[in-house]
Parts: structure tokens; sequence; C-alpha cells
């Protein structure tokens, strides 16, 4: 057992909940796995397009998987967790390789979106990778022969198709042997 940062991870009870109300049915728990995003808070400072000096801050959410970055509404709230190392995704970029993509996104964006008048001053505030669960339930009780799998986000509690999301599939391939579209 390895201790990581994590958003809440929902109880089987809450996951057994989710799924009914959700899929009106019963599905069985596979595993609960770990994907590491590294959230980063960056203070800019510019002046607007009226030569005003402006401070903004921003918040950034890097995939440590896939490597893309995108702007978070919040900094998560999470806590510390401990989770088997078989259940943890390794990350395939580097610390240091997201920053660097995270901080030109962040620039990128004041630069064409915002319409400033300056280059950014760009400063990062704080920075955390935080482990986000996904839990894949299996559908074996339908009609037809093939095994279902859905995905079951904690965090917006969204359950889909596993199919739709091939990179957190190819990630658990080798628990999923002989399921959907595999």
């Amino acid at each position: 057992m390895i201790k990581i940062n994590s958003l809440k991870v929902l109880s089987d009870q809450e996951i057994q909940k989710s799924s009914s109300q959700l899929k009106g049915k019963k599905l069985e728990k596979e595993g609960t796995y770990f994907f590491p995003v590294l959230f980063s808070v960056w203070n800019i400072g510019y002046k607007s397009f009226f030569r005003k000096d402006r401070k903004s801050r921003s918040i950034t959410g890097a995939d440590l998987v896939r490597g893309s970055t995108g702007l978070s509404d919040h900094f998560p709230v999470y806590g510390e967790f401990e989770a088997d190392e078989t259940a943890i995704i390794p990350p395939s970029h580097s610390l240091t390789e997201q920053q660097k993509v995270s901080r030109e996104f962040i620039r990128t964006y004041y630069i064409h979106y915002k319409r400033i008048w300056t280059p950014p001053v760009i400063e990062l505030s704080k920075e955390e990778v935080i482990h986000m669960p996904y839990t894949i339930l299996i559908d074996s009780n339908g009609k037809t022969e093939r095994t279902k799998f859905f995905l079951l986000e904690h965090s917006s509690n969204n359950l889909d198709l596993l199919s739709n999301y091939p990179h957190i599939k190819e990630c658990c391939l080798g628990v999923l042997k002989g399921g959907d579209n595999l």
C-alpha cells in the first residue's frame, strides 16, 4: 500500500447506489484505479488592452498519462489515501515536462484569448499531483454474451461505457481480459 493524494474515493455502497441510479441495474465492481493529474496555481501579471496593470490567478490541470493540459475552475479538495500499488497508473510524462507545458498553455491563453497588451509575467504559486479515482464496473447480466465495462468517475459521479475512454482502457488492459471491444 502506498499513500497518495487523491480526491474522495466513493465507498462500495455509494458506487452501487450510483450504478443502480444511473443504469437502473446493479453492476459488479472490477476495481478502482488512480490516474495522476498535476494541478498548478499560476499568478499572472499583465497590462490590459487599455494599458492598466492587472493581476489574475489561473489553475491548470495536466494529465500525466496523456500529456494534455486544460484550465480548471478550482483547485480540488483532496486527502491522503492508501492505495494498492497495482491500482496506481504510472505517469508517462515527467513533472518538469508537464510544468513547462502548463506554463506555455497559460502564456498562450493570456496572449491569444485574453488579448493582453504586454507579455504576461507568470509565477507558479502552488503545485500538487493529485490522483483521480475511477472505478470500472461490469455488466455481465446483459442479454448479449459480451461483457460490458462501465467507467465511474468519482469526482462527477458520471457513469459511461469504458470503450469511450480508450486511454483509460489501455492503462487497465491487463485486468480487463475478454471484455467489451478488447
